[in-house]
């Protein structure tokens, strides 16, 4: 949960919608694949409000409820990505490569 946009460690941006969303295609894959059964072990997360929303967002999404994600969510939060750095390494990488 140290992938939240709140969170000290990570910086990647998810938000408790996102946790929603991918503990609902884990739902779908455990439904899938191995007759509903999952498992979840808490490891990360750096701040107690993100880190608490997050982790009832995932097991809302599990249990079938809506998500709240909405009410939790601060849009205003998000910043933009460095595309422009992403593009600077991608070519970089593309020399270095010979590609």
């Amino acid at each position: 949960y140290d992938a939240h946009l709140l969170d000290p460690l990570a910086s990647l941006q998810f938000t408790t919608g996102t946790y929603y969303m991918l503990a609902s295609s884990i739902k779908q894959l455990a439904k899938d694949l191995c007759g509903g059964r999952c498992v979840f072990f808490l490891e990360g997360g750096y701040n107690l409000s993100s880190l608490s929303n997050s982790v009832a967002e995932s097991f809302r999404a599990f249990l079938g409820d809506r998500s709240l994600a909405s009410e939790l969510d601060d849009p205003s939060y998000l910043h933009e990505e460095p595309l422009k750095k992403v593009k600077q390494i991608i070519e970089k990488v593309k020399h270095i490569h010979s590609f």
